[in-house]
């Protein structure tokens, strides 16, 4: 049996979507396929769960820029402020 700090999801605030995406599969093939004691399915869903956070934020953040690109683009903002401006967001 692996304790739950030991199935933590390694560099997660670094992964992208579909690293994270592909990972949040395994997890829930893991979980469907059974067989897992009760605490490796419960660190499993733990770590599942982080990972679904992971992708609504970088989802979200793809819709952020997605939105002020066409906002841009209608009000004749230039590429480059819009660039610096979401630069300075991170």
């Amino acid at each position: 049996m692996v304790a739950p700090d030991e199935q933590a999801v390694p560099g997660l605030e670094s992964l992208t979507f579909e690293d994270a995406f592909r990972q949040l599969s395994e997890m829930a093939e893991q979980l469907e396929a059974g067989g897992l004691s009760l605490a490796d399915a419960t660190a499993r869903f733990e770590d599942g769960m982080k990972l679904v956070v992971r992708c609504n934020t970088l989802l979200n953040s793809a819709e952020l820029r997605i939105t002020q690109l066409k906002d841009s683009y209608r009000g004749g903002v230039s590429l480059a402020h819009l660039e610096e401006e979401l630069e300075e967001e991170e």
